[in-house]
């Protein structure tokens, strides 16, 4: 059975089902979980890689330039060949909080974000078969949406003036910027379901691969129409922040309990990176509470040590919140995960680069959608809870989804 549409939510501001999503499938036009979250299997030959067009030679340059200087020196290189790279999952997250804080406001005053995965895939001997090793380091790119792919010239300057004030927006003007953000974001939302093959419905519900790499030809055109939407979504020029981490050399996680997590903000219109410090933010009115450098070197174990330091020079209620926002012992995963999982509680900014790697299903890497060992993909428990949520903005019942 299809979902059942939250219809308040399209009444109040005049859309019908049709109009808000397209219908790429005519027997159900609302989006399932697997438009939002797009996972890519690490088998086979057919793949989006890493490429010029949408990942610049100079952003590998400054990526293996700023390893080089921790822990992992040349390990990217050494164990890993560029084509080794891809493109293993892609996320659309509608209602990407403008406010850095906490507050009933973040669902109106939001943006639409879309996040690339890539990992470098080898593939591995085992037993008596080959088998995709998914090396344990990874790339996250974050990119905006220009608002004229689904507003008027008029309006998405309107829509980018009330953005750059979202702070002091009074509640007319916070209305006011949730319709035109809404009408952008459906845009977006019917070009991610037209990726969609022949598929049922159903088969978009839940979180994993996406059903059309069933076969090796419906494999083929999603991919073709998945590197038409990049190129247009994932060009350089809207990267807004990169972050990459990585396992020094060796290929053996649990004996290394090790990972270096870096961050970098774009320069020269997105054809340069440059480097960015890494920091813990607050909850409650989004200062920056920790700003640690411009690497994070934690274990399974333990956290960044200079962020450690940091915390012991705070007081009051910034101690307080820093030393609940991390996970700083093994023994604590299990007292914070829950609340560093909940989109609700804690935005990503919220806590540590380490903190939230260790929030996944497995105790001995910090990679969270992984394919080590015997292990399908593992998603990680924030994932889920950000897409049951963005489906609930959309104004979906996340029963089936």
């Amino acid at each position: 059975m299809p979902p059942t549409l939250t219809l308040l939510w399209l009444v109040l501001h005049g859309w019908t089902v049709s109009a808000a999503f397209g219908q790429p499938n005519s027997n159900d036009p609302s989006p399932r979980s697997k438009d939002l979250a797009l996972v890519l299997p690490a088998r086979g030959n057919a793949k989006i890689a890493a490429d010029e067009a949408i990942f610049p030679a100079s952003w590998w340059d400054a990526i293996h330039q700023a390893f080089q200087q921790t822990s992992v020196g040349s390990a990217l290189e050494t164990e890993n060949k560029l084509s080794d790279w891809r493109l293993v999952a892609v996320r659309f997250a509608p209602c990407q909080p403008l406010l850095p804080y906490i507050t009933p406001r973040n669902t109106l005053l939001c943006q639409p974000e879309l996040r690339l995965v890539w990992q470098p895939i080898t593939q591995k001997y085992q037993r008596d078969h080959w088998t995709a090793y998914a090396d344990d380091r990874a790339i996250h790119a974050l990119y905006k949406f220009d608002p004229t792919v689904g507003l008027s010239a008029e309006q998405s300057k309107r829509w980018a003036e009330l953005r750059e004030g979202a702070a002091g927006l009074s509640n007319v003007d916070d209305t006011e910027y949730d319709r035109l953000n809404k009408q952008l974001v459906r845009s977006v939302v019917h070009q991610l379901m037209a990726l969609r093959g022949q598929h049922e419905p159903p088969s978009y519900d839940g979180l994993g691969e996406r059903p059309e790499f069933a076969n090796a030809h419906a494999a083929a055109l999603f991919l073709s129409r998945l590197a038409g939407f990049l190129k247009t979504f994932a060009k350089p020029s809207n990267l807004t922040q990169l972050t990459a981490f990585s396992l020094p050399e060796g290929r053996d996680p649990p004996m290394i309990d090790e990972w270096v997590f870096i961050a970098f903000e774009p320069d020269q219109s997105g054809q340069a990176l440059k480097r960015q410090e890494l920091t813990v933010k607050s909850a409650r009115d989004g200062r920056v509470l920790a700003s640690y450098g411009l690497k994070a070197r934690g274990t399974v174990r333990r956290d960044e040590e200079d962020l450690l330091d940091l915390k012991d020079q705070l007081q009051g209620p910034d101690r307080a919140e820093l030393e609940e926002s991390v996970i700083w012992t093994f023994p604590e995963r299990k007292l914070k995960s829950k609340r560093i999982a909940d989109p609700f509680k804690t935005h990503v900014a919220h806590t540590s680069c380490i903190s939230c790697h260790k929030l996944g299903p497995l105790n001995f890497d910090l990679h969270n959608l992984s394919y080590f060992e015997d292990h399908e993909v593992s998603i990680s428990p924030r994932v889920q809870q950000d897409v049951q949520r963005e489906l609930q903005w959309l104004g979906l019942d996340t029963a089936s989804n």
